[in-house]
């Protein structure tokens, strides 16, 4: 089926062969969307809080190919917005070069560089490496109606990041270039990505709808969440959970963290997402902050195999 406001897809075949789901890994991702009953649920999302600009009131998600994107894709443009802003406070190093200002790019850089840098190139690397390929062997993905390549976008991910570790390197002091560059190219890359962003939500939906089942769909994101592991799983769930917290409809941000493991769960709640608070946004939102930020962490519970230790 294809809604209104989302382009038809081009199809190379309509008959599929089911993914063998008697293959399944024993291992788990982070979270499952295949159990998700959308009817159980009603609409996935409150849709005048979406960052995106495919969706509306109007033209709301309405199932599993609509949220199958959003989830990362929300995540991603609420950091983006995050990113844009602290980029915009950063002082002017040119006329500024007091510790202030080193602090304030530093941490701002070390968010960058092991977290948000690690969290798109996993995006990426899982779409181009799983994702689409999987769609390929039914149907055509129009990569040509993109107007940014992944490959364009990642290059300027890898730029930024140059110029973040050099800010490190220099410990935030003599860095003029270095945030006069962020501040030219910041801005772009949010431009482009929100873009390519927006368009795989208006292409890909139809193409899933038309040659996959919500089930397969499932398989398949699962088998990225098992790629990604439990350390990009601690780096990127809790920015998915905090998203999903302001746009997702209850039934189906209940129905969301019942698919998770328990395992899981626990860690995510009990260290995952209290030190995504008290440490990772601190960092990142560091240059619109008047004095430098107290980063904690929750204490060790002292066992020696303690996974958030060893994670």
């Amino acid at each position: 089926r294809v809604r209104d406001g989302q382009k038809p897809p081009i199809t190379m075949s309509t008959s599929s062969k089911n993914l063998a789901t008697s293959n399944r890994s024993s291992r788990r991702g982070s979270y499952n969307l295949s159990g998700i009953d959308f009817k159980k649920s009603g609409s996935p999302a409150i849709a005048d809080k979406l960052t995106s600009d495919v969706f509306s009131d109007d033209f709301p998600p309405m199932d599993w190919a609509d949220v199958g994107l959003l989830i990362p894709h929300e995540a991603i443009r609420r950091q983006m917005t995050a990113m844009a802003e602290s980029v915009a406070a950063l002082p002017d190093a040119a006329t500024d070069d007091s510790d202030q200002t080193a602090w304030k790019a530093t941490l701002f850089a070390e968010w960058y560089c092991d977290y948000f840098f690690d969290t798109v190139e996993e995006h990426h690397d899982a779409e181009e490496k799983i994702y689409f390929p999987w769609i390929k062997e039914k149907a055509a993905y129009p990569e040509k109606e993109f107007s940014k390549s992944h490959e364009e976008l990642f290059a300027t991910l890898t730029t930024i990041k140059e110029v973040c570790e050099k800010i490190l390197n220099k410990k935030g002091k003599d860095c003029a270039e270095e945030i006069a560059s962020l501040k030219d190219k910041v801005p772009t890359f949010n431009t482009d990505m929100r873009q390519h962003l927006k368009e795989e939500e208006q292409t890909i939906p139809a193409i899933l709808r038309e040659n996959f089942t919500q089930e397969e769909e499932g398989v398949i994101i699962e088998k990225i969440l098992q790629a990604g592991g439990l350390s990009m799983t601690k780096v990127f769930l809790p920015a998915v959970v905090l998203a999903m917290q302001e746009w997702a409809s209850k039934g189906f941000y209940d129905q969301f963290l019942e698919s998770m493991p328990p395992p899981i769960k626990h860690l995510l709640f009990k260290y995952y997402l209290p030190d995504h608070m008290t440490f990772v946004i601190p960092m990142r939102d560091a240059p619109t902050l008047d004095e430098k930020p107290k980063l904690t962490k929750v204490g060790c519970c002292g066992i020696s195999f303690c996974f958030p230790c060893i994670l």
